[in-house]
């Protein structure tokens, strides 16, 4: 028995223990569970150190061991005492030997895979009495892009058709691309991992399987307006959705299994955060040539590139040219990195002022903190019944949203407001919190508010004209000829179509339309530039900027009764008298995008 008198555990698995949540349910469970044991289990040697030299200072009356590496793979937990190279898992999948091995694992030979596997191995060696998995399987899975993959195959196969000859060299990528699309597929994965998870769990004695999942959409719905970065509405991103329940469906049929151990699932339904608040280098996924070859490196730096002037022709290539274009550079002479206000909010990512405001906006994402979700989670091991357990009551077991994220949002807010104002760099978008399109219009409300600061002044007042649409048009050109926010926005990937519509500035890198390594030519017409420009292009042509005004105006008039009730804070409501950025777009996202992406329950 625990000191609260709950039935306790003598070892628990924490996997992905050394993220967000997981952290925290380590945090939770040694105050309240008082394990023997607690093993952390994570990607990279360094956030498993992290963890767990904060948790052996608060309980070194429990025994902490630590073992990291990629769990949906072949390979040995790697205890945290061995410095081992880990390769990222784009890396590892770019390995034709790993590649191998999991598509053997996947189709074809399941008992070898589950002998080699790593998550198995986990299991079968440190035999936990409970399990609770903090990764974000999902995403892990999913995520992978077996759509791009599978238009590339498509593409290549046309290719080796129409030759007149076989081409030995387009046959082997052929091959390679073929590869790459049948270890990307994500439901064959999905029913590997969870086989491997029951027999491991099984054959020790497991008694509990508690499970972090996730919703996919964070808690929205076919509407969701934000995304890893690519495309809306985004095929990746359903599959993200689909693979999270097929794992529930999975885990119920678990649940039902004699046998197992008990199963449960906790899915919130909102952004998670936050870690850290912070000015920081941005990083994420970014294309490197290195030997000659394009390679698409995750985590890196994004650097700062002298935008360059590009006439609008007949066609756009996409393919991205870094080599190109020169980068800024700083004092020391080496390579300017982005560096911006953030907030950490850990496996999701940094977000800007910008797209923390939106994504946690009333009707938005809005968020939850991890732990909160530790403190449910722990209630769940320890045999309370939370009523949040998908397995047992899927509809009522959703978290949402949470007053104390609601009462705290400020405070990130205001952090990030004051590191602005300290740097002097505005905190805007880094365009990987929602498709392209999000960034495009975080960066034109931006215009607005360095030009004017508030709605006001953009509309008038009695006595005094507002800009038009074509002053609008024409001051914006102008100050992006001298601001160097210019050559942020192209760095990120997002163009910017200057007021005649026949020419852009760009960055080594174009988001819209995504690059695609077999169908990088694209034809350019009005209408596509219109469909691009609408998409993920900072527009500044006269007809844009009277749909700025446009939106502006209902958001003046959506205001609605003087009266001081809470009858007028609705969705369609916007009580700030100045133009702030986040909110900004969160009322468009709520009231003007078609279709509108706010959530409903």
């Amino acid at each position: 028995m625990s000191r609260s008198g709950q039935v306790g555990f003598g070892s628990l698995l924490i996997l992905g223990g050394a993220g967000l949540v997981g952290a925290q349910v380590a945090k939770k469970a040694a105050a309240h569970l008082h394990p023997e044991r607690i093993i952390i289990a994570s990607l990279y040697r360094r956030e498993v150190e992290e963890v767990l030299s904060d948790l052996r200072q608060e309980h070194p009356e429990i025994r902490f061991e630590g073992y990291y590496g990629n769990i949906f793979l072949r390979g040995r937990p790697i205890p945290v005492s061995e410095d081992v190279k880990t390769p990222s898992p784009r890396e590892q999948k770019d390995d034709p030997k790993v590649r191998g091995e999991l598509f053997e694992d996947t189709y074809r030979d399941f008992e070898t895979g589950y002998q080699e596997s790593l998550l198995a191995r986990l299991i079968l060696s440190t035999r936990p009495d409970a399990v609770v998995d903090c990764i974000n399987t999902a995403t892990g899975i999913s995520y992978q892009d077996e759509f791009l993959a599978s238009d590339v195959v498509a593409r290549g196969f046309s290719e080796i058709k129409e030759a007149s000859s076989v081409d030995t060299t387009k046959l082997g990528a052929f091959g390679n691309d073929l590869e790459k699309l049948l270890v990307s597929i994500a439901i064959p994965q999905l029913i590997l991992h969870v086989r491997v998870l029951y027999r491991a769990m099984t054959e020790v004695g497991s008694r509990i399987y508690l499970k972090v999942g996730t919703t996919g959409t964070g808690g929205m719905g076919l509407n969701l307006p934000y995304t890893h970065g690519e495309d809306k509405p985004s095929p990746t991103l359903m599959s993200k959705n689909a693979v999270a329940f097929a794992q529930t469906g999975l885990l119920f049929l678990m649940a039902r299994t004699a046998g197992a151990p008990v199963v449960k699932e906790l899915k919130p339904a909102a952004m998670i955060g936050y870690k850290d608040i912070d000015f920081v280098v941005a990083r994420g996924p970014q294309w490197r040539r290195r030997d000659d070859v394009l390679r698409l490196e995750s985590g890196q730096p994004y650097l700062i590139y002298d935008a360059q002037n590009e006439a609008l022709g007949a066609t756009l290539d996409t393919t991205p040219v870094p080599e190109r274009f020169t980068t800024r550079n700083d004092e020391a002479g080496e390579p300017e990195a982005l560096r911006v206000a953030c907030v950490n909010t850990g496996e999701n990512g940094f977000f800007t002022k910008g797209e923390f405001e939106v994504i946690t906006a009333v009707d938005q994402m809005e968020f939850i903190t991890p732990e909160e979700i530790a403190e449910v989670a722990v209630l769940e091991l320890r045999g309370s019944n939370t009523g949040r357990d998908v397995i047992s009551a899927v509809d009522s077991s959703i978290l949402g949203p949470t007053y104390k994220a609601g009462m705290i949002r400020h405070v990130a807010v205001e952090e990030l407001e004051r590191l602005e104002a300290e740097t002097g760099v505005p905190s805007v978008a880094l365009g990987q919190l929602g498709p392209p399109q999000l960034a495009k219009y975080l960066y034109e409300a931006h215009l607005f508010r360095a030009n004017f600061g508030t709605i006001e002044k953009v509309l008038g007042s009695p006595g005094r004209r507002g800009p038009s649409a074509e002053e609008l048009s024409e001051l914006f050109f102008f100050y992006l000829k001298e601001n160097r926010i210019r050559d942020t926005i192209t760095s990120i990937g997002i163009p910017i179509l200057q007021p005649d519509g026949k020419q852009i500035w760009r960055g080594p890198v174009i988001k819209i339309p995504a690059y695609n390594p077999k169908a990088h030519q694209l034809p350019l017409d009005p209408a596509a530039i219109d469909r691009y420009a609408q998409k993920g292009w900072v527009d500044l042509r006269p007809a844009h900027m009277q749909w700025w005004l446009g939106l502006f105006e209902r958001m003046t008039a959506s205001t609605g009764s003087a009266k001081r009730s809470s009858e007028r804070i609705t969705r369609e409501a916007y009580l700030s008298k100045e133009i702030r950025i986040g909110q900004i777009v969160a009322w468009a996202m709520n009231n003007l995008l078609d279709p509108p992406g706010h959530r409903i329950k």
